[in-house]
């Protein structure tokens, strides 16, 4: 779930329509490839690799890129496994 929700947030605020992904991929320095699959509705299980290199190219730290996402999409994150891991 929580792979989907970062391939719809770039998706959704970094990805121009207009623009092409060979273009894209360039000023994210991904392969053009990657950006199609994260394009998909469903997105995918993107790597973590993949996603620090396109913070990179946006000039926003990770932690910074997750802190988006929690507050774009923080009552649909289930986090369930932490409170059942704790003892």
């Amino acid at each position: 779930m929580l792979d989907k929700l970062i391939c719809n947030y770039i998706n959704a605020e970094w990805i121009d329509e207009k623009k092409s992904n060979l273009s894209q991929s360039k000023e994210y320095g991904i392969h053009p490839h990657v950006l199609t699959k994260i394009r998909e509705n469903d997105g995918y299980r993107i790597p973590m690799s993949t996603l620090a290199i396109i913070c990179f190219y946006r000039k926003i730290a990770i932690s910074d890129f997750f802190k988006l996402i929690e507050e774009k999409y923080g009552t649909k994150i289930n986090d369930d496994f932490i409170s059942n891991t704790k003892k």
